[in-house]
Parts: structure tokens; C-alpha cells; sequence
């Protein structure tokens, strides 16, 4: 990777296929992408983040409150931080999971470092690759 436009490239392709697809919002380090939950993979019965049902299903098919985000934070000594999960949409505020029921999807908070951009890209592609 020779550059942050480099990178964006290499994520976009590697998460073409999520659905729904996340978007860009930021082209500038730190890089996000961020994606709406549609309302169906919610499990309001068991309701884990304590959502106002009447309010999410307001705005149709999405959640209004939680949406899936990607964030990369490149440290000033080349250092990169990875953040891949949901996080509340008024606060940015990251979610440990989305659901605990196994008939929904969980989307469990991954956060991990790299010391370089190389070590980056291997856990980028071996795990959305």
C-alpha cells in the first residue's frame, strides 16, 4: 500500500458485498465507512440495547438509533488501529454486540492494532477476503 487512497480502494472492494454496503464518510485519517442495520435483524423481544421500538421502525427499514461502522486510525508513528462493529449513532459510541440471540446477528466489535500498513492489509484480507 503507497497510499491512503490505496487503502480506501482495497477496503471498498473488500466490503463491496455487505449488504447493506458500508459508504465512505471519511476520506481523511481517521477513515470510516458506515452502513445502516436494517430493523428485521433486531430482536426487540429480547431488546440487549434497550431500544424504543415505535422511534427505530420510524424511519422504515433501517434502525434509526445503531448503525454498522468500519474506522481506521493510522497513529503518527505508522501504527494503525482498526475498529469494525455497531456503534450508536448520536454518540459514535461503540457496541459490544447487537444481539444475543443466535436467530439474529450479533456483529460483534472487533478492535485490534498493527504495527505497520503490511500487517493491516494481511488482516484485512484474510478476514473479509
Amino acid at each position: 500500500m503507497n497510499s491512503t487512497k490505496d487503502l480506501i480502494g482495497l477496503i471498498e472492494i473488500l466490503i463491496a458485498n455487505f449488504d447493506p454496503t458500508p459508504l465512505l464518510v471519511s476520506e481523511e485519517f481517521p477513515l470510516r465507512w458506515e452502513a445502516p442495520i436494517f430493523f428485521e435483524d433486531y430482536d426487540f423481544s429480547e431488546n440487549f440495547l434497550d431500544l424504543d421500538q415505535g422511534y427505530e421502525r420510524s424511519s422504515g427499514k433501517f434502525l434509526q438509533s445503531v448503525g454498522t461502522g468500519i474506522e481506521l486510525v493510522k497513529n503518527d508513528d505508522g501504527s494503525y488501529e482498526y475498529w469494525d462493529g455497531i456503534f450508536m449513532i448520536e454518540t459514535h459510541a461503540w457496541c459490544s454486540k447487537l444481539n444475543s440471540a443466535e436467530d439474529f446477528p450479533s456483529f460483534s466489535l472487533i478492535n485490534k492494532k498493527f504495527e505497520n500498513v503490511n500487517e493491516l492489509v494481511l488482516f484485512l484480507k484474510e478476514l473479509y477476503g
